[in-house]
Formats: C-alpha cells, sequence, structure tokens
C-alpha cells in the first residue's frame, strides 16, 4: 500500500513533481547548465518545495535515486546553492549513501556534473 501523501504533499502531485524537477534537470544538462534550489522550486509547480526545506532534501534525494538507478548518476547534482555554487550537505550525505567519495567535495561534485552532462547528452 502506498502513502496518500508524501511530506505533506498529494502522492500524486509529489509523482508529477519529481517529472517535472527530471524533465527539468534533463533540459541543463543537455544545455551543460545548473541551476540553483529556488529556481528549481520556480520551475517544480506541481507542489509547493520550499529551497532548504525537510522535502525539499527528500526530494532531491528521490531524484537522485532514480537517476542513479537508471543512468548511474546524480541529476539533482545540477542544483546549487545561490551562496557557494555548491550543493547543500545533504547532497553529500547522500551521496555518501550511494557509495560516493566525498572526500574532496568540490571535486567530486564537479566530476559527478560532468557525468550527469555525458549521461544526458542530446542523442543518449
Amino acid at each position: 500500500m502506498t502513502a496518500s501523501t508524501r511530506y505533506g504533499f498529494p502522492s500524486d502531485a509529489w509523482e508529477r513533481a519529481l517529472e517535472q524537477a527530471r524533465e527539468h534537470l534533463i533540459g541543463l544538462a543537455r544545455r551543460r547548465s545548473t541551476t540553483t534550489y529556488s529556481d528549481l522550486c520556480a520551475a517544480v509547480t506541481a507542489i509547493d518545495l520550499k529551497p532548504y526545506s525537510f522535502a525539499m532534501v527528500a526530494f532531491l534525494n528521490e531524484v537522485c535515486s532514480r537517476a542513479n538507478a537508471e543512468r548511474g548518476v546524480m541529476l539533482a547534482s545540477l542544483v546549487t546553492r545561490k551562496d557557494t555554487g555548491l550543493p547543500g550537505d545533504g547532497y553529500f550525505d547522500f551521496a555518501g549513501t550511494l557509495g560516493r567519495d566525498t572526500g574532496e567535495r568540490r571535486a567530486f561534485w564537479e566530476s559527478e556534473v560532468e557525468r550527469v552532462y555525458a549521461a544526458y547528452a542530446e542523442g543518449e
């Protein structure tokens, strides 16, 4: 049995939001670009995500889990903080649960972004 809500949002809206985020991030990957948490929130209209909320962390972890299963990359690597230009701590924590070595955070992130770009290049 599935829950009727996910982090306070209806499950069907959560799923639509995940697809919106996936499509948006794949578009960015194909343009070799990144985005911020707040800009991603604006691009996802199915639910009202807040940039630094617990729901956002769970949401991006799910985006990463799905892309990791499908293509072996963390698609949410393209989502960064405005102040640092890097993803937040939750991203690096989750990367560790996927077996990634995040000891050198910037180097890991830069490498993962390039892997995302390659995984979603046009024609792939």
